[in-house]
């Protein structure tokens, strides 16, 4: 498979489509809560996966210097991005999982 497929497809398409899947529709629930901050960490996982793969798949067809030096750099911007969103993904699920409680102890 072709590198940039590979990095479309793992940075794009498949976390949007988890995200889009496992996205809360109705009202907010503790559930469904954790299952958005599961999705979350589950694309950026993808993400950081399929990058780390179009690095190999750049090594291993004997790329040249540059070639490899810039996919390296896409790998650890990716996964620098990624730690960084499933660092904020918790955030969020506590934020969530408060208004949730909130919401119980209202009714």
């Amino acid at each position: 498979m072709r590198r940039r497929a590979v990095l479309i497809l793992s940075l794009f398409v498949i976390p949007f489509a988890i995200s889009a899947l496992l996205n809360s529709y109705g009202p907010l629930t503790a559930d469904s809560a954790i299952r958005m901050a599961f999705a979350t960490v589950a694309g950026q996982t993808i993400a950081i996966g399929g990058a780390v793969a179009a690095l190999v798949i750049t090594v291993v067809s004997l790329r040249s210097l540059p070639g490899v030096i810039f996919f390296t750099l896409i790998a650890l911007v990716v996964t620098m991005y990624a730690f960084t969103v499933m660092g904020n993904a918790g955030q969020v699920l506590l934020d969530r999982l408060d208004l949730v409680a909130e919401t119980a102890r209202l009714n």
